[in-house]
């Protein structure tokens, strides 16, 4: 057993990984452009922003964006990525901040990482204390009853590859990571998430002040990935 994220970081990006951030960040512009064409978006705070790619994306269109990760080995990569971006080592639900944000996004599944439904319940609500007004949180969730549990491969453009035998026990899902170089095996380990019902998010969000604006399985993502997609509106 390892610690994932020391060895995980360094071929993040490699093994695309973190692709559907960028998909996600695009169809996140669009809906902004379609919807809410008059409102201004122009800072965000990305909540586990791993190695930075949508903090970049965004900041290359023209918003201003901060990330916030626990991993010191993603947040490693991030900055020697994008040395012009503010990234924070700190644990989501702790985060605080003077500044008020247009929108907080959270990508990637990361929430499910978030085993404790109280504890994604603080998450939920620290978001909605550091937006502005009317402020928007956008993120999405694995849909788990599309996910194929069956083992996969994800290989980068050289010899190195990943490995994912994922399992099911309750709301626990199980993730078997193996890494190969060389068809040489490298490390292990393994990643829990949870399995959240779309019920389960819009009753977190009603009850840390948050109006649901959008919930669609395929809304941001052309790739039609297993993830369930939100927008949610502060109210209080």
């Amino acid at each position: 057993m390892v610690d994932l994220y020391k060895y995980f970081s360094a071929i993040y990006d490699e093994c695309n990984v973190s692709t559907h951030s960028i998909i996600f960040g695009k169809s996140m512009l669009r809906y902004f452009e379609i919807m809410h064409p008059n409102e201004s978006f122009k800072k965000n705070l990305d909540l586990c922003c791993g190695t930075g790619s949508l903090c970049n994306f965004l900041m290359e269109n023209g918003i201003e964006s901060k990330g916030v990760d626990l991993s010191e080995e993603m947040l490693e990569i991030a900055l020697k990525n994008y040395p012009d971006i503010e990234f924070v080592h700190c644990n989501i639900i702790d985060y605080k901040d003077d500044e008020k944000y247009d929108f907080i996004t959270s990508t990637d599944d990361a929430l499910n990482h978030i085993i404790e439904i109280d504890d994604l319940k603080k998450s939920f609500q620290n978001a909605n204390n550091l937006l502005r007004k009317d402020g928007l949180f956008i993120f999405d969730i694995s849909n788990f009853n599309q996910v194929s549990f069956k083992r996969r491969e994800k290989f980068s453009e050289g010899s190195k590859k990943l490995v994912y035998s994922p399992s099911k026990k309750g709301k626990i899902v199980n993730y078997k990571v193996e890494y190969y170089e060389n068809d040489e095996f490298i490390w292990s380990d393994d990643i829990n998430e949870r399995d959240y019902s779309v019920d389960e998010i819009i009753g977190l969000l009603n009850d840390t002040g948050f109006v649901l604006e959008v919930c669609a399985q395929y809304f941001f993502d052309e790739n039609r990935m297993a993830k369930f997609n939100f927008v949610a509106r502060k109210i209080s």
